[in-house]
């Protein structure tokens, strides 16, 4: 229950849309009595007793009474359905307010189609719990008061007759609800591992072309969707049994109520009119009833998936996360100068990713980070931005702890280039507005000719209108990275990190990236990654990282004179468009190409 009281809570934000909602459907059950009564009337005082002349006024009366509940009726609707879809927005808002506020560790291990089924079809079905729940639920225990209360009056021994049941429904009840719950959580599972597959197959839906497999893709989605086949039948095959049994006893009680009302009115002891009326009143009070268990079962399903939203919300966000509103005037103030003093991290307790680390980068300086696949390169600079937490040591920018910024703050100090440029399904002025939101066409353009793209961008149809499609599909590798190039010129950071900005481009790509990419750093501290020489030579400062460790520093002379890995693996590169191959003699070149590459300068 605990699940079922933290949704009601968002009724606090709109109490008089709530009590609205509630009054109109207190008024319009209110009216429920009237049809009964004036059957009673007619039947009684109009057509046994023959008086036409009191017929019309009842009729009036009934007339009104329906007018008056199907009136209350409309305006409930109207207030229902504002309140459900504040209430929803609401609690979707909230969810993915703080999915952002998330640490990426979090998202590691969660799938997107997850995520999506908890945003859009969880939230819905914990709507319908508050939403129902309260109204429906409030307005079938108010009619079933009445109509009991009414019954009593009229007959006591009859409305004792139609309530034999009741201990029958609540003891279904009861056993429904409380088995109910690991069914509907199974079949909310199955249904966001079906969701979570399909994002996946979609979004590889290239790779699985290009590797043919269409029909074992098929198979294990039928797979999947046939566990959600499995998990639903479940749910209903109970309530196939469960909703049936409860109308049966309902039937059973009118079967009482008709069976000794019939025998008393053939005995003397009770009017005909009283009977109908006691009938309708019969229908009346099992009606909400069999609501009730329509409702369970919605309740039950609500509470499935808002456990599963809440536990998003439950989940701690970001140390720094809600911090201070950035002060502009910070990141004018920062210098870029960064210091690592002996910092250690691990993804997975027991295998550390980097182990004490400590170097200095002064501002405006450029530091290149060199090393195989999994030796850390990746991990140092992701601790600088905090994606993750480092375990030990201290990072400094301009001698502050880097966990005294507001995360914010730190953030927008620091641009990021990567060697897979995100680009969101928009125009490209939209993704370049991510850097610079009130950025002008004149600074747009700018940023566009600093980044070499303004070529690629006026050949297309509606140049900085152009959609660039789900991650940027409709553009080439070199038209993404020069965009993203773009949109870091646009921040302006005092801080740069280039992970592998050039990879992936034929030569005259990188060319052109190449020459923005020295736009974006001058006077910048920046920390480049990257396994081609050309972007790490001229770097003032290179660190050689092996299994989480520096193993060398220096400049490009001073490693290569050292004679260790770096000048190894510099032997064993391609030295593509390398200041150092117009030096080489053409022989030298050769047979460096035909090195083994076991030890390149990897991503």
């Amino acid at each position: 229950m605990k699940t079922v009281w933290r949704v009601f809570a968002y009724l606090k934000r709109y109490p008089w849309m709530a009590a609205g909602m509630l009054t109109c459907a207190i008024l319009s059950t209110l009216t429920v009595i009237v049809f009964p009564a004036t059957t009673k009337w007619i039947i009684d005082d109009v057509v046994r007793a023959n008086r036409p002349d009191k017929l019309l006024p009842l009729i009036m009366l009934a007339a009104g009474a329906f007018l008056v509940q199907h009136g209350f009726n409309a305006l409930r609707i109207v207030l229902n359905n504002t309140f459900e879809q504040r209430v929803i927005f609401d609690l979707r808002s909230d969810l993915y307010s703080h999915i952002q506020l998330l640490p990426l560790r979090w998202f590691d291990n969660r799938a997107t189609g997850d995520l999506m089924t908890r945003v859009i079809e969880d939230v819905n079905s914990v709507e319908r719990v508050l939403i129902d729940g309260i109204e429906q639920g409030v307005v079938a225990v108010l009619q079933v008061v009445i109509v009991i209360s009414v019954m009593f009056y009229l007959n006591v021994k009859l409305a004792l007759l139609a309530l034999v049941p009741f201990p029958f429904l609540v003891a279904g009840a009861l056993t429904y609800t409380l088995t109910a719950h690991r069914r509907y959580r199974l079949q909310r599972r199955a249904s966001s591992n079906m969701n979570a597959l399909l994002h996946d197959n979609l979004a590889g839906v290239r790779q699985i072309k290009s590797f043919v497999r269409e029909r074992e893709e098929h198979a294990r989605f039928n797979r999947v969707s046939d566990q959600l086949r499995h998990a639903t039948l479940v749910v209903m095959r109970v309530w196939a049994i469960y909703s049936p049994s409860m109308s049966m006893f309902e039937a059973m009680g009118a079967l009482f109520v008709i069976g000794f009302g019939s025998h008393a009115v053939l005995t003397g002891t009770m009017q005909i009119g009283d009977l109908v009326a006691f009938l309708m009143l019969t229908a009346f009070l099992y009606d909400p009833v069999s609501r009730l268990h329509q409702l369970n079962q919605l309740v039950q399903a609500g509470r499935a998936a808002g456990e599963r939203v809440f536990e998003i919300l439950d989940e701690p966000v970001e140390t720094g996360a809600l911090g201070e509103i950035t002060d502009h005037e910070d990141k004018a103030r920062i210098l870029g100068d960064i210091r690592y003093e002996d910092v250690s991290f691990s993804y997975v307790e027991g295998l550390p990713a980097l182990r004490h680390v400590s170097f200095h980068a002064r501002p405006g300086t450029t530091v290149a980070l060199v090393g195989a696949t999994g030796a850390g390169k990746s991990t140092l600079v992701n601790l600088l931005v905090r994606f993750y937490e480092f375990t030990s040591g201290q990072i400094y920018i301009d001698g502050k702890p880097i966990r005294e910024y507001g995360l914010r703050t730190l953030r927008e100090t620091i641009g990021v280039v990567t060697q897979e440029s995100f680009l969101f399904n928009g125009s490209i002025r939209e993704n370049l507005l991510m850097g610079k939101p009130d950025a002008t066409d004149t600074e747009l353009w700018r940023a566009v000719d600093a980044a070499n793209a303004r070529q690629f961008i006026e050949r297309l149809p509606d140049g900085l209108e152009s959609v660039v499609g789900e991650r940027g599909v409709k553009l080439s590798v070199g038209e993404k990275q020069r965009l993203s190039i773009a949109r870091a010129l646009l921040k302006d950071p005092p801080i740069l990190i280039l992970d592998e900005a050039t990879a992936s481009v034929d030569t005259a790509t990188e060319r052109l990236i190449q020459e923005a990419l020295d736009r974006l750093m001058a006077n910048r501290t920046s920390i480049v990654i990257a396994h081609r020489l050309s972007t790490i030579v001229h770097a003032d400062q290179i660190l050689v990282l092996d299994h989480g460790r520096i193993i060398e520093r220096g400049t490009h002379d001073e490693l290569l004179a050292l004679g260790g890995k770096y000048a190894r693996l510099c032997r064993q590169s391609l030295l593509e468009a390398s200041p150092v191959r117009e030096t080489e003699p053409a022989a030298e070149i050769v047979g460096s190409e035909s090195l083994e590459k076991e030890e390149q300068l990897a991503v």
